[in-house]
């Protein structure tokens, strides 16, 4: 056949149609079907983002997004991107939410350094013996021998009136210049703080100097060996302002028992600081000598003598092997802290607040008071009888055949007096020493004398309840006592 009919064309015509159209039909289909899915493959839909300019645009409800750190520690931002995109989709807008915020501006933002944090620790105050192991340069001889003369010629004065005039070359000295700068900075609090005590204690101390017959300015002695301070306690064991070792103390007439540490007081210490500081020049014939043996001890000088046979201090102070550092810088220290002591403004302390000077009372007490009872007699505090009383050690005034002197706060005396005379009987304590039997305990000893096993451990120093037969312990007693 050549040709076909009309009818024959358009059936022809029509099926072509149909598949055509049907193709189209599948093509739509599947460019849908690539459009919706593009958030998940490798192409991504443009994202349409909100103008800044759009203000007028109706809020919309923040999508949440919440985490268990435990269980997801670091998000995937791949998926919640895509819970994001979702969601600009369904309301037609797309928002920068604070995750994404966040990400750009830990892009944009510049690494900060981390500063280490602020030491806000107080810096914890040093011990008031720690001028003696200050260190310095090497010795020098001239100066020993300048300063002996300028104190030579201090004793040469009327008794009342010696006081050191130091000459130019001492003051000028390049020890005395290093020990100067170094008091009045890598040690300028601690120096003020020994300044500001030194006017508590300083006029008492060169009262007692001076009617001993020594130059006053010895006083800076205290201030090289403690800083003033009655609590002091060196690695050797020494006490007080003065520094005395308990041997030497006992020897110079300070009590030291359970009860008393006379070597805390100020004034009967200095008392035995000056007839040992005599004593030692006597011994020695030089005052340098006798200051350094103050310091290191009679026999340690004696011994470094005898070794290096020398009869000066820089002979054998430039041996480290016989005398250390702290003795050999002993006496340039001194130079220097006086210096800077008897006129501190020149020397840039102007803002030293100077304690007031110690002034008091004495009362004796025939029986021993706990201090509690003492301060509220006298109408203080136990802190300020403890202040003016720094030999005690126990919170009871110690028995005593004669009586024991107790101070107070100047012009309590009378009143202390007047209201002891009223006092109770059942306020006036018996002291006595009991020794432990065997099968005793702290707690049965207690009971037996109406006391608490807390007291009778402080007033004895224990540090447990475990007692040992034999052994002696300080009781109270209010005059009540239990048969077992």
């Amino acid at each position: 056949m050549v040709g076909c009919t009309a009818h024959e064309l358009h059936i022809c015509s029509a099926v072509v149609f149909m598949c055509t159209s049907r193709t189209l039909f599948y093509l739509l289909l599947l460019f849908v079907a690539w459009f919706f899915s593009g958030c998940a493959g490798p192409l991504r839909p443009p994202l349409r983002t909100v103008a800044a300019q759009e203000t007028g645009q109706r809020e919309k409800q923040p999508l949440t997004i919440s985490a268990k750190p435990d269980a997801m520690p670091t998000p995937d931002t791949a998926k919640i991107r895509s819970l994001l995109d979702e969601y600009a989709r369904e309301e037609d807008s797309f928002i920068l939410y604070p995750l994404a915020q966040t990400e750009n501006k830990e892009e944009e933002k510049p690494l900060e350094k981390k500063e280490p944090p602020e030491d806000v620790t107080p810096k914890a105050e040093e011990s008031p013996t720690t001028l003696q192991d200050a260190p310095g340069p090497k010795a020098d001889d001239r100066l020993l021998d300048l300063w002996q003369k300028d104190l030579d010629q201090a004793m040469a004065q009327p008794p009342g009136r010696r006081k050191i005039q130091f000459s130019i070359p001492v003051v000028e000295n390049d020890r005395v210049l290093y020990f100067v700068k170094f008091f009045c900075h890598k040690k300028r609090d601690f120096f003020e703080r020994s300044l500001a005590r030194s006017g508590k204690y300083i006029p008492m101390m060169a009262t007692v100097l001076q009617e001993e017959g020594l130059p006053e300015d010895l006083v800076y002695l205290s201030l090289i060996e403690s800083g003033f301070s009655t609590q002091a306690v060196s690695k050797a064991k020494a006490v007080g302002p003065w520094q005395f070792i308990r041997s030497t103390g006992l020897r110079y007439g300070l009590k030291i028992n359970g009860w008393l540490d006379e070597r805390r007081d100020p004034l009967k210490s200095t008392r035995a600081a000056a007839a040992y500081l005599k004593d030692l020049h006597e011994q020695f014939g030089q005052w340098f000598l006798a200051a350094a043996a103050y310091n290191a001890g009679e026999r340690k000088v004696e011994k470094a003598m005898n070794r290096s046979n020398a009869d000066n201090f820089w002979d054998i102070s430039g041996k480290r092997s016989y005398l250390k550092q702290e003795t050999r810088n002993y006496v340039p220290k001194f130079i220097a802290a006086s210096l800077i002591a008897s006129a501190p403004e020149k020397f840039g302390f102007v803002d030293v607040v100077y304690q007031t000077p110690v002034e008091y009372d004495e009362v004796t007490l025939e029986t021993s008071l706990r201090l509690e009872t003492v301060a509220r007699l006298a109408g203080t505090t136990v802190k300020t009888i403890k202040e003016l009383n720094p030999a005690l050690l126990r919170n009871i005034t110690p028995p005593h055949e004669n009586g024991y002197v107790v101070r107070l706060p100047s012009g309590r005396g009378e009143l202390f007096t007047q209201s002891y005379e009223q006092l109770p009987e059942s306020a006036k304590i018996k002291v006595i020493t009991y020794k432990v039997k065997k099968g005793e305990t702290l707690l049965s000893i207690a009971k037996r004398y109406g006391q608490k096993t807390t007291d009778l451990m402080e007033l004895n120093n224990l540090k447990t309840r475990k007692l040992q037969p034999g052994q002696e312990l300080i009781v109270v007693s209010n005059g009540v006592k239990k048969t077992r």
